[in-house]
């Protein structure tokens, strides 16, 4: 595959960006598709197991932070954190 000006960027191997995709996306999935060479992605309500309508933000940094650790110890290449601003 041809190395793009966005693999050098980024640090990855594949020119592929996984949607953060809110609740859906958890540590595991997000590991996955770095590890698979692409950049793996966590939403802002990462690991909850349905979407809650309004949820302190205390309890959403807390689960983000408890999310980013966990992709940390399942991989070592990049991924990124979504942080949408309304």
């Amino acid at each position: 595959m041809k190395k793009t000006r966005l693999c050098q960027l980024l640090g990855i191997e594949y020119p592929i960006i996984q949607a953060p995709m809110a609740w859906v996306t958890c540590a595991e999935l997000v590991a996955a598709v770095s590890n698979a060479g692409a950049l793996g992605t966590l939403g802002p309500e990462a690991g909850e197991m349905t979407q809650k309508e309004a949820e302190d933000l205390d309890t959403v940094e807390r689960c983000l932070r408890e999310q980013i650790r966990k992709v940390k110890t399942l991989t070592d290449k990049p991924f990124a954190v979504n942080f949408p601003i309304a």
